[in-house]
């Protein structure tokens, strides 16, 4: 994607804060789009298909009662987005979202913004500042309907607005003020004409001009500052980025990325006719998305390599026993705590039954256990008592299985419960209806 120097992600607040990798994997995947007044993104209820980064226009979420009437709970424009249901786990909205000040604003796809918000990145926690400020501005807008003049009112709303353009200039109608603001468009006017007689606007057929910013400050109530402060209070304390960088292949971007670096790297092409030039194009386009498949897929082996290593950390010191037997009992693999309760070194696993370690008077039910957990392909458990070995002394295991898709092997988690045991058979000598007890305290 081409941006002109008129037109620049950047010229968000969010997209402007994020770090050089994480921009440059979501810029791709930014569509520019332009929005007329009035323009409605959402409907109350309606499904989140896009989130949308204003830069260059305001957007109004508000919400209508069933006699028609609407109020304003916030506006959003270049310092965030539009789409915070979507950002807090939600995939609708609630309330109606209307392009209140024509402009553009880049749209991401939601699945795009989903995947992102998992990576636990910057656009994580920049989105959630945004959220966490959205609500500030919700929250005093209620108190400032609530206890402030309608002149008051208006002035918070004049300079929330100037905040999000780049001129002094709103093209906005006092009609429009007025449904923003939940008053009649007459309680505007007044306010409005109290504003231009003061010299700090100058309003023309649905053009506002600010003309004294510090008198219409002094002018507005205290409720202008308390979301201003707030705003610039949580998008400074969003730390630095400390997570990995993860790829995200995006096949439907690859030629425009390819072209994107090819226009880069300004290659040396002689003047040649146009097929043989538009050929060249072609093979050197086609390079650069095989060199760009080939960056994302050994990201993406590093990545797998990396999470192979953390859980094969976990499974070899794993606290208990984890065994992975064949249909004939054959232990084909178990971690180090396996390999110390049976009293084998790990290299030996493929020489050994794990019946031999079982005490004989035991043998017929952990073959019954061991059969019905192939046959069923469900997870069960069982007891039993492993002989002595030279490590240790007879140990009563718990054992928990399930099977694998085909039924042929068997994933066992064996626990030591020797000390369990021995604690309650002391119990029971001492005190015979202590498990009744017990039973009937869990009961309770």
């Amino acid at each position: 994607m081409s941006h002109s120097l008129m037109h620049n992600p950047r010229q968000n607040r969010i997209l402007a804060a994020l770090p050089v990798k994480e921009y440059a994997r979501l810029v791709d995947d930014l569509d520019l789009v332009a929005f007329r007044p009035g323009e409605v993104l959402y409907e109350s209820g309606d499904h989140l298909a896009f989130v949308y980064f204003p830069t260059t226009c305001i957007v109004s979420m508000t919400f209508s009662t069933q006699d028609g009437s609407s109020t304003e709970l916030a506006m959003t424009g270049n310092d965030g987005l539009v789409g915070i249901p979507l950002v807090l786990g939600g995939e609708t909205t609630m309330h109606t979202v209307t392009v209140q000040n024509g402009g553009s604003a880049y749209r991401l796809r939601a699945e795009v913004m989903r995947w992102e918000l998992d990576q636990g990145g910057s656009l994580q926690r920049l989105s959630l500042s945004y959220a966490q400020a959205l609500m500030t501005q919700m929250a005093q807008s209620v108190v400032c309907n609530r206890h402030h003049a309608v002149d008051q009112r208006l002035c918070r709303w004049l300079l929330l607005s100037f905040d999000l353009l780049p001129g002094n200039q709103l093209d906005v109608t006092q009609e429009l003020i007025a449904r923003m603001l939940g008053v009649r468009r007459e309680a505007v006017t007044e306010a409005a004409g109290k504003l231009q007689a003061a010299g700090l606007i100058h309003y023309h057929r649905g053009h506002i001009k600010l003309t004294d910013r510090a008198g219409l400050e002094a002018r507005a109530c205290e409720c202008y500052g308390v979301v201003k402060s707030e705003y610039d209070r949580l998008f400074s304390l969003v730390p630095a980025d400390l997570t990995k960088y993860r790829a995200r292949p995006n096949p439907a971007t690859l030629r425009k990325r390819a072209e994107a670096r090819l226009r880069q790297a300004q290659p040396s092409v002689p003047t040649t006719p146009w097929d043989t030039e538009r050929m060249l194009h072609e093979l050197q386009v086609h390079q650069i998305e095989l060199e760009l498949h080939n960056e994302e897929l050994r990201q993406a082996y590093d990545e797998a390599d990396s999470l192979r290593k953390q859980y094969a950390d976990i499974y070899d010191f794993a606290p208990v026993g984890y065994f992975t037997l064949d249909a004939l009992g054959v232990i084909l693999d178990v971690n180090l705590a396996g390999a110390i309760l049976l009293g084998i070194k790990r290299s030996q696993h493929g020489r050994h039954r794990f019946v031999t370690f079982v005490k004989p008077e035991c043998l017929p039910a952990f073959q019954r256990f061991f059969d019905e957990v192939l046959d069923a392909k469900c997870k069960k458990k069982c007891e039993v008592v492993l002989m002595a070995s030279s490590q240790r002394p007879e140990a009563i295991v718990r054992i928990e299985a399930v099977a694998d898709e085909t039924g042929r092997e068997c994933r066992m988690v064996v626990s030591d419960i020797t000390a369990e045991r021995m604690v309650e058979k002391v119990l029971q000598e001492r005190d015979p209806s202590w498990r009744t007890r017990l039973e009937d305290l869990r009961r309770a």
